[in-house]
C-alpha cells in the first residue's frame, strides 16, 4: 500500500541501516493485480478473498506480518475481525469484511486514470519495481493488460 509505505519501509530501513545501507541502496518492490475497467465492483470482488487470506494465513494469530502492517496502517479493526473470522472457518464472511478501499489501495484496478494515479503513488512512495499480475483468464487479455500498464509506466 503506497499510501502507507512507511509501515513497511520503516522496518526495512532499520534492517538496512544495521548493515550500513539505506533504502536507496535497495530495489523496493510492491504491486498487486492490475485490471482495467469501469465496473469497480467486478474488479474488486475477486480480490477480497486473497486479501483476507493475507490478513490471516500469512503467519499465526500472534505473528502475522501482513496483519500487523495493516493494523499499523490504520486498519486494526478490519485486520483483527477478518483474521478472527478466517480462523473460525468463516472464510466467505471474512472476505466480505475486507473494505473495497483496501482492495483498491493494494492493487492497480479501475480506469486508466485510476491505475495511473496508483502508479504515481507507488513511485512517490519510493517503490522502484512494480510486481504485478494481470487479471485475465486468457493470454491475449493478459498481454493486452500488460501492454496498457507498460504504456502508462513509460508515460510517467
Amino acid at each position: 500500500m503506497p499510501d502507507h509505505a512507511r509501515v513497511f519501509f520503516e522496518h526495512i530501513a532499520a534492517g538496512a541501516a544495521g548493515v550500513g545501507r539505506t533504502l536507496a541502496d535497495l530495489d523496493l518492490q510492491a504491486g498487486g493485480v492490475v485490471a482495467f475497467g469501469d465496473d469497480l465492483e467486478r474488479l474488486i470482488a475477486p480480490r477480497k478473498s486473497g486479501l483476507a487470506f493475507s490478513l490471516d494465513a500469512m503467519g499465526s494469530r500472534r505473528h502475522n506480518f501482513y496483519n500487523d502492517a495493516y493494523q499499523r496502517a490504520g486498519y486494526a479493526d478490519t485486520a483483527i475481525e477478518v483474521q478472527r473470522l478466517w480462523l473460525e472457518g468463516k472464510r466467505d464472511e471474512a472476505a466480505t469484511r475486507v473494505p473495497d478501499e483496501l482492495v483498491l489501495k493494494t492493487n492497480l484496478l479501475g480506469t486508466e486514470r485510476m491505475v495511473r494515479e496508483r502508479i504515481l503513488k507507488y513511485r512517490d512512495a519510493g517503490v522502484t519495481t512494480l510486481r504485478i499480475e494481470p487479471a485475465a483468464d486468457d493470454l491475449a487479455t493478459r498481454v493486452a493488460t500488460l501492454g496498457r500498464l507498460m504504456d502508462l509506466v513509460r508515460a510517467i
